[in-house]
């Protein structure tokens, strides 16, 4: 286990310059990756639960806005200070826009429309391709190589094997919501690049906090707007909802979001972004296991060729000496 402890400490120093931290003990990582890809895999399948019986906007809108109060009440004990400065807001507001009513709002969306969790897992493991298109469009963004062209094609044709046939006349009753769900992608790679070189705030926590109870808010003007308050029944909260609803709250938007944060502390960007590999399979294997929901060879090929384009655009990336290397986890950490 020699190369293990050496890749730790080689991490740790080089975050912390000529200081060495302690490093983590081995069961330690193991645990921390066990919550994220259990709370990043197993979020669809509670979303899905989730709308089952509650509107999808504001369903969406509870659990993150209480994530982000207990995120800056957490903020405001070790640290004091919550406000942002005027900036600071603004650039939280427009964040909170593209990660929380595009990234989740349009998913819960989607997935009420009904999108099975899995396949909607699929479609956003296509956030990475996004990030790397975005970011060789925007002035001054990393340049897209060759490598990286190649990873881009065959993550686009894992997209188009999935998406197609269910966009077809007669393909399937989700077109909708399957449409939803690409523009989520789309939209949650955009706010990830913002909030990658436009962050609310030096600190992760108070920044990702300020997003959440924003987006939250936003989310519930879109749920009232629609209509969906006159939808919420008493006889709605079921126990398998409110189960739901406790997973992603506690589970998924807190302890996932402080594993992933502990672990990019003591681990290379490139080992924890096995989290987008890991996470589909497990969406899809959970999605079949508790809602029966079908397992086609589309759907299995198309998640291969997705992550497979992943792989290359980041190892492209990483090949890319005149750029640091591209890394779309910066800001899926604060995803909820």
């Amino acid at each position: 286990m020699a190369w293990w402890r050496g890749m730790i400490a080689s991490q740790n120093t080089s975050r912390h310059g000529n200081t060495r931290t302690e490093a983590p003990a081995l069961w330690q990582i193991l645990v921390a990756f066990g919550i994220v890809y259990i709370g990043y895999g197993l979020n669809f399948l509670a979303v899905k639960i989730g709308v089952e019986s509650l509107p999808a906007f504001l369903f969406a809108s509870s659990h993150i806005i209480c994530a982000g109060v207990l995120l800056m009440l957490w903020r405001w004990i070790t640290a004091g200070g919550v406000l942002l400065s005027a900036e600071g807001f603004k650039r939280a507001a427009a964040g909170a826009f593209l990660l929380f009513v595009g990234g989740v709002g349009l998913v819960t969306q989607g997935e009420k429309l009904g999108v099975p969790s899995g396949v909607a897992a699929i479609i956003k493991a296509s956030v990475p391709l996004w990030v790397a298109v975005l970011e060789g469009l925007r002035p001054g963004g990393e340049r897209i190589s060759r490598m990286m062209s190649l990873g881009l094609l065959l993550g686009g044709a894992g997209v188009a094997l999935l998406v197609l046939p269910r966009l077809a006349p007669g393909g399937s009753t989700d077109s909708t919501g399957i449409l939803l769900l690409v523009l989520s992608a789309f939209l949650f790679a955009a706010g990830s690049i913002l909030v990658r070189h436009k962050p609310p705030s030096e600190s992760p926590v108070q920044g990702a906090a300020w997003m959440m109870v924003i987006g939250g808010i936003l989310l519930a003007f879109f749920g009232v707007g629609l209509g969906e308050a006159g939808q919420i029944h008493p006889e709605d909260f079921t126990i398998r909802t409110m189960t739901a609803f406790a997973f992603l709250l506690f589970v998924h938007s807190l302890a996932a979001f402080t594993a992933m944060n502990w672990l990019l502390r003591h681990l290379p960007a490139s080992v924890v972004t096995t989290k987008f590999y890991v996470s589909p399979a497990v969406a899809m294997m959970a999605g079949y296991a508790v809602l029966s929901e079908k397992i086609t060879p589309a759907a299995v090929a198309s998640l291969c060729l997705i992550l497979l384009g992943v792989g290359v655009v980041l190892w492209g990336a990483a090949r890319n000496k005149s750029s640091p290397p591209l890394r779309p986890d910066d800001a899926e950490e604060t995803e909820t």
